[in-house]
């Protein structure tokens, strides 16, 4: 008999690995999925240029989610991964897998594509996440705490990095063109290792010469509260097997990142992504 559950971990690796190339995100995809169904699909998306940038640009992102008994299930958000492997309906916890985009001389600011790139990055690490509920009688009313910590596996960076965070999902009692509508609004927390704001916020090596403001001098971003994120999005189904997805999220960077050559003058420290998914639920 075929090992649905090694199969199917086996099928969505190579399919994130395959995406890779044609999502530009800096993080997680900021769309909510529900997790009674499973479901396949693909998200438009308009994100920044590169972490930090002034300008956003459009990129697409495959949606899949699959369990193979009810509990346990895999996920795919554009290039974030993860399994759920725990057998309580509140909990998930599990690996999770993350492809962190390339910043090089295909970036619209002529100088920041000057530097030196930044190779892709692959993340591995562990996420956890409790939902608790607030209405017995409607189970999407509730609040959903989770983390997750990853370790870069391909040498571009050292060092961890990682998330906090809360949403609140509410059903709302008046639908939507007659279908019922679930919001999601939440707070974020992104920390990061000294390595990590270096490569993508810092200013070293021959790099510094592009930069005269700095005076010769090496700028380097220390490890902190990276950035704080708020994600929002609504979902409505368009009918029986279809279901629409509008969502973004707004990062606020702080500290170091916020003060980079690269965001302050020439970036943004506001940075905004804006998107849609359309899902067949199957």
């Amino acid at each position: 008999m075929m090992n649905w559950k090694s199969h199917s971990s086996s099928l969505v690796a190579a399919a994130v690995l395959l995406a890779a190339p044609c999502v530009n995100a800096q993080d997680q995809v900021p769309i909510q999925l529900p997790e009674q169904t499973n479901m396949v699909g693909l998200g438009i998306l308009s994100v920044p240029d590169y972490y930090g940038s002034s300008k956003n640009d459009g990129v697409a992102a495959p949606v899949l989610r699959y369990s193979w008994d009810g509990t346990s299930y895999v996920q795919l958000l554009g290039t974030e991964l993860l399994a759920n492997f725990s057998p309580v309906r509140e909990w998930r916890f599990g690996p999770l897998l993350r492809v962190r985009s390339r910043r090089d001389d295909d970036v619209d600011d002529e100088l920041i594509g000057r530097m030196r790139p930044v190779a892709s990055a692959t993340e591995l690490g562990v996420f956890a996440a409790y939902h608790m509920p607030l209405d017995p009688a409607r189970p999407q009313h509730k609040l959903v705490f989770s983390g997750d910590i990853v370790g870069n596996t391909n040498n571009v960076y050292n060092g961890a990095s990682g998330n906090l965070r809360v949403n609140y999902f509410h059903p709302f009692d008046t639908a939507m063109l007659g279908r019922p509508v679930v919001g999601n609004i939440g707070f974020g927390l992104f920390f990061a290792s000294s390595s990590f704001n270096d490569k993508y916020f810092g200013v070293t090596g021959t790099d510094v010469a592009l930069f005269p403001q700095l005076g010769g001098r090496e700028y380097h971003a220390d490890p902190s509260l990276t950035s704080i994120k708020i994600p929002f999005s609504i979902t409505t189904p368009l009918n029986k097997e279809w279901l629409l997805t509008v969502g973004g999220r707004y990062e606020g960077l702080l500290d170091d990142a916020k003060d980079s050559p690269l965001v302050e003058g020439r970036g943004d420290s506001n940075q905004w992504v804006f998107g849609i998914a359309a899902a067949y639920q199957f």
